[in-house]
């Protein structure tokens, strides 16, 4: 069965190799990747067999992928795409805070759908071997705590302005002090016994 692209739709996906020994189908209009995931947990475990034995050689290899990955080149639908093999609805997981990037995935068929430049920002982020990682609920629950604490500090230096810095220490402090819980109970009660 040919593949055509999830993006555009109507171009055919052809062959490429995302690593060495990663194949992979590609658009060559968009430029995004349609991966199995079969293919790529097979890839993973030969991938980290050699990751166990990492030389300066690779040590470099990654080097120069960072200096030279290109942040302008990613892009990210946004809209839901539907699978080229089942025809359901993909679901999307972010791969992090820090980018709005998401992969797609369809886990009927066990696919997924990686946008231009998306493979290049996993081995810039060195989660090249997390893409199954990413997809698991408590990867997903880490960014949702992780936005809430966003939240939660922003407003809270909106609030305090320059005194936010001050209150922050002062909260790493507290949180690890062997007499927490009585530090709390005297600034509850600080206020209504100095005002006696």
């Amino acid at each position: 069965m040919s593949l055509h692209c999830y993006h555009c739709t109507a171009e055919p996906l052809l062959p490429t190799k995302l690593d060495d020994t990663l194949p992979a189908l590609s658009c060559k209009k968009c430029q995004g990747i349609y991966l199995d995931l079969l293919t790529y947990r097979s890839w993973l475990e030969s991938h980290a067999a050699h990751k166990t034995s990492e030389d300066s050689e690779a040590a470099e290899s990654d080097k120069q992928s960072s200096k030279t990955f290109d942040a302008s080149e990613l892009k990210n639908t946004d809209n839901a795409l539907v699978c080229q093999r089942c025809r359901k609805f993909m679901l999307k997981y972010r791969i992090n805070n820090e980018h709005k990037n998401t992969i797609n995935v369809c886990h009927t068929c066990d696919d997924v759908w990686l946008d231009r430049g998306e493979w290049p920002l996993l081995k810039y982020l060195k989660m090249q071997d997390k893409l199954t990682a990413v997809m698991s609920e408590p990867w997903q629950q880490q960014l949702r705590n992780q936005d809430r604490e966003q939240t939660f500090n922003k407003l809270y230096q909106q609030k305090l302005g320059d005194d936010f810095e001050t209150v922050e220490r002062f909260a790493l402090w507290l949180q690890n002090h062997p007499q927490k819980s009585e530090i709390q109970h005297y600034l509850s009660q600080y206020r209504s016994v100095s005002n006696k």
